[in-house]
């Protein structure tokens, strides 16, 4: 009889130790897919807003070079109507993406995250809505996304070094 508890105290032991070990085992590896999944959320969001901002420099820096002298832009580059359409074509894809995140955001990304970007979705309704209904200069408009678009990414860069916990 003797023999039968050490037997059973050992299984038991061995069984719970098993159990234990599988439990934080499992816990760690959600939490790194979970990790994982944010990470790819985060640089994909930061890529859309990054490829959006190139688009808002470019047609800020082509009304400057069209307005002054030559000389006063010698780095800028004009694009071919191939490379605009490409990068315009990015930016639509961008915005998309930037929309989307806004509603399933707290899914994947930070709710502050998604708050920041709902609130830019709206921003940016509101000035288009402000060019074509309310007689917004449409060049002042364009600053002021770009300067939208810009806070946007640093506050995305911002937290998402708080949340991969990158230096």
């Amino acid at each position: 009889m003797n023999y039968v508890y050490q037997l059973l105290v050992g299984l038991f032991s061995g069984c719970f130790a098993a159990w234990v070990t599988t439990f934080f085992a499992l816990r760690r590896f959600y939490s790194e897919k979970w990790w994982e999944k944010r990470a790819t959320a985060l640089i994909e969001l930061t890529d859309a807003v990054y490829q959006l901002k190139l688009l808002q420099e470019y047609n800020y820096d082509l009304r400057d070079y069209h307005r002054g002298p030559p000389e006063d832009s010698p780095d800028f580059v004009e694009l071919s109507k191939e490379q605009l359409d490409e990068m315009e074509l990015a930016a639509a894809k961008a915005r998309k993406l930037i929309a989307k995140y806004s509603q399933v955001g707290p899914l994947l990304i930070t709710d502050k995250l998604s708050k920041i970007l709902i609130s830019y979705v709206n921003e940016e309704k509101k000035v288009d809505f402000d060019v074509h209904y309310k007689g917004w200069d449409y060049e002042e408009a364009n600053e002021h996304l770009l300067m939208m678009t810009k806070k946007l990414l640093n506050d995305l860069l911002q937290a998402s070094r708080e949340e991969l916990k990158a230096k």
